[in-house]
């Protein structure tokens, strides 16, 4: 399957369609606004063009996924044990919450692995093992892509089927209930996260999406919730399982607002997801623990050859000794200080690309001082890795092609992938928080 040649018979055709005009796509905005496809009541989709991915590519990716899902289990079984890091630069209050059993095994129930592709690469960056959204957002972006003529016209000799997300999550939630094991019949849903979050149109979506399938859910502020006679309550309506969405920074920050959420997950009232020790595995120093050969974790031969081929080398930002990515032994300070061009510095513990510094993008005053600061609050330090850059049709109706940055991150439900959140930027960090755009994924394939 040529993906770069269906790319361009798809942009001749939306750029000649007389139904893609200055006013019809103003109309496309309009509509996403309209049906929920909204970050902060701006619409997500700027381009014509959907993300195709082949079966083969495909097959691929779900292959990867598997055993460095796998591997990241194991890092998780070894932080949650008396010899893991687990504790490491968490403060009492966090571990607080992060000792509270879920009364599950799993913690990353929905995830998502940032990543880049290019046609000789496939790299994880990172995992968000918090509350990953877009989810919803992928599914009403691909029922507009479906009635684009482009498509129509395509499906004489080609299969588009588009890589729904929303089913995923909702069956995922549903195992991690049934696992939980202290519900009978179906159980209430409540998705939590404050009436103001900037992916508000997404609860809504999901929580439509939700109830179609014959599950009552309400979208409610930890604010709304009450815990009272054993039962949590979100506007006068018990609530059996909750899809967290409120980040746990957050839940630190506020911890009267959050009450009522975490006193119901510690006395097992109700079956939380993500739950809070998910933070653990969200951190980016689990990729430190991923690439690091002085991490006691044993891993298998398949999961090692992904991780060498898809994990960048990364470390936790600190005055000591370790291996390059070259296998040679450094002073890790002294190698990052020598290797700006090829290094980026990050937050252990934030997202939306805050405090993000990519070397090779600032001077070496700046370097040095990121360094400085970076070591003495929890920071990592990864090695680039490649990225790719693709020209779209612009959704203006002008015909013009704008060139974006391009990830492609997989969803993964219960260690199984689940679909894409493909994002675009004009800048250098993808990243939907700090300003990027999104378009849905379509497994391709010639018709027989």
């Amino acid at each position: 399957m040529d993906i770069d040649a269906l790319r361009d018979e798809w942009d001749s055709l939306v750029r000649a369609d007389p139904a893609l005009g200055p006013a019809a796509c103003d109309q496309l905005h309009a509509w996403q606004i309209e049906h929920g496809a909204s970050f902060d009541g701006r619409s997500l989709c700027k381009v014509l063009r959907p993300a195709f991915i082949s079966p083969s590519d495909l097959s691929d990716v779900r292959r990867i996924c598997v055993h460095a899902t796998g591997a990241i289990r194991s890092v998780r079984s070894w932080l949650l044990s008396g010899d893991g890091a687990g504790s490491a630069d968490i403060s009492e209050e966090a571990l607080a919450l992060v000792r509270i059993d879920p009364g599950f095994a799993r913690l990353g129930i929905t995830t998502r692995l940032d990543a880049f592709a290019t046609p000789e690469a496939f790299s994880f960056i990172e995992l968000n093992a918090e509350a990953p959204a877009g989810i919803a957002y992928h599914d009403v972006l691909s029922r507009m892509f479906e009635g684009f003529g482009a498509m129509e016209r395509l499906a004489e000799h080609l299969h588009f089927r588009p890589l729904r997300v929303t089913g995923w999550l909702l069956q995922a939630l549903l195992t991690t209930w049934n696992e939980w094991g202290r519900g009978a019949g179906k159980p209430r849903i409540a998705i939590v996260d404050w009436r103001d979050s900037p992916t508000i149109a997404e609860f809504r979506l999901l929580a439509e999406s939700f109830k179609r399938s014959g599950y009552s859910t309400v979208v409610a502020d930890p604010r709304d919730l009450e815990f009272r006679g054993g039962r949590l309550y979100a506007h006068g309506r018990r609530i059996d399982l909750v899809y967290r969405r409120v980040l746990f920074e957050d839940c630190l920050a506020r911890p009267d607002d959050v009450a009522a959420l975490v006193e119901s997950v510690r006395e097992r009232a109700v079956c939380m997801v993500n739950p809070f020790r998910a933070h653990l595995l969200h951190r980016k120093r689990l990729f430190a623990y991923l690439t690091d050969p002085t991490t006691p974790v044993q891993f298998s031969d398949e999961q090692r050859a992904v991780l060498r081929a898809h994990i960048p080398w990364t470390r936790v930002l600190c005055d000591t000794k370790t291996q390059s990515p070259e296998g040679i032994e450094v002073d890790l300070l002294t190698f990052v200080r020598h290797n700006q061009g090829d290094l980026v510095i990050k937050p252990d513990d934030d997202y939306g690309g805050h405090g993000v510094c990519l070397g090779w993008s600032v001077n070496s005053t700046t370097w040095e001082e990121t360094i400085e600061r970076s070591a003495r609050i929890p920071h990592v330090v990864q090695k680039r890795v490649p990225v790719h850059s693709l020209g779209f049709p612009k959704m203006d109706g002008s015909g013009e092609t704008e060139t974006f940055l391009v990830d492609r991150d997989p969803y993964v439900f219960r260690g199984a992938l689940g679909g894409f959140l493909t994002r675009l930027s004009a800048g250098e960090l993808a990243n939907v928080t700090a300003g990027g755009g999104m378009v849905p994924t379509f497994l391709v394939s010639p018709r027989p």
